[in-house]
């Protein structure tokens, strides 16, 4: 099994209380059952309390009640007091390995983190060259159980994926338009089987027309979405009145740190789904709702990036 990391992966510690958000408050969360074993023989009136406060929630799964939409264990110090009284080694599976995210394709598995952690983001947002090491791997895949041919093609055309995203001559808003037109034509291989085609970036269209577009159906899209704040909601119907309106190049640089994440995040997944095109969308739709955000000026850079995948990333799978 070989692993791969960004560069930033080592570099990544919680905060804890210094955390200007915190991952205990807004999502539920989900006790696994060899957790919820350990939890079971705890003694004394904290064990009382986390076998109290667990329930079966309407999809199956364990989780704490929460309160007031927080954790009942984030404490008014803001930290945890499962970790605490029982330490690292005692919190559920979810709390122990967010925000480190790992995709496993049997022969090889690469490990990100979530732009829904501010920490994780700082770092994201902050790194150059981070990916150098997801490569297109030399590796046995006769023991795996996917089509091999396939998960070949799709290194091909990441690595071409990253090259847009990395073109230091080109603005966000090309890029963005460049690799819709790429993947339009690797979804085409797709649907079509044809895995041995060598699709060149060359042969797409560089001319930014991405501000041509109607983009206002991209916020009622997720003006439908579940939404878990009401600071969400306000920023979504703040911002859509900027939808179209150009994104300013200086945000540049971050955009294209956040979309490089989004192909490692998802890309390699259409070996399952067949779809490359919902990567590039979870792009699109990202750029054009941050972006127009930053335009009313009411909001912090990294929150929204963050904010954006709590809210839409991590509880909606749409795309």
């Amino acid at each position: 099994m070989k692993n791969i990391y960004p560069s930033y992966f080592e570099k990544f510690k919680c905060i804890a209380d210094k955390c200007p958000d915190s991952c205990c408050k807004g999502w539920d969360v989900v006790v696994d059952d060899e957790t919820n074993e350990y939890y079971q023989s705890a003694s004394g009136e904290f064990g009382k309390k986390l076998n109290r406060l667990m329930k079966i929630d309407c999809d199956g799964d364990r989780i704490f009640v929460s309160q007031n939409g927080r954790c009942p264990f984030w404490n008014e110090n803001r930290l945890c007091d499962i970790y605490i009284n029982l330490g690292e080694g005692h919190l559920c599976k979810t709390c122990r390995e967010f925000p480190r995210i790992t995709q496993d394709y049997t022969v090889f598995s690469e490990h990100l983190l979530s732009f829904a952690c501010p920490e994780a983001a700082r770092l994201m947002l902050s790194n150059d060259n981070a990916y150098d090491d997801f490569k297109n791997y030399d590796l046995d895949f006769s023991q795996c159980d996917y089509n091999a041919e396939l998960m070949r093609f799709l290194l091909g055309a990441r690595d071409k994926l990253k090259n847009i995203f990395t073109d230091k001559s080109l603005t966000f808003s090309l890029c963005l338009d460049i690799a819709m037109q790429f993947c339009k034509k690797v979804q085409s291989s797709i649907d079509n089987l044809d895995f041995s085609t060598d699709i060149s970036v060359d042969e797409c269209c560089k001319e930014d027309c991405l501000h041509q577009k109607p983009l206002k159906h991209i916020f009622d899209m997720h003006k439908d979405f579940d939404i878990m704040t009401n600071e969400w909601r306000e920023i979504l119907c703040s911002a859509s009145s900027y939808a179209g309106k150009q994104i300013p190049e200086q945000y540049d640089d971050l955009f294209k740190r956040m979309a490089l994440y989004y192909i490692y995040r998802y890309f390699l997944t259409a070996v399952d789904s067949m779809n490359v095109l919902s990567t590039a969308n979870r792009i699109l739709c990202a750029y054009v709702v941050i972006g127009s955000a930053l335009l009313t000026g009411e909001y912090e850079t990294e929150k929204l990036f963050c904010l954006y995948s709590k809210e839409v990333e991590h509880s909606t799978e749409i795309f």
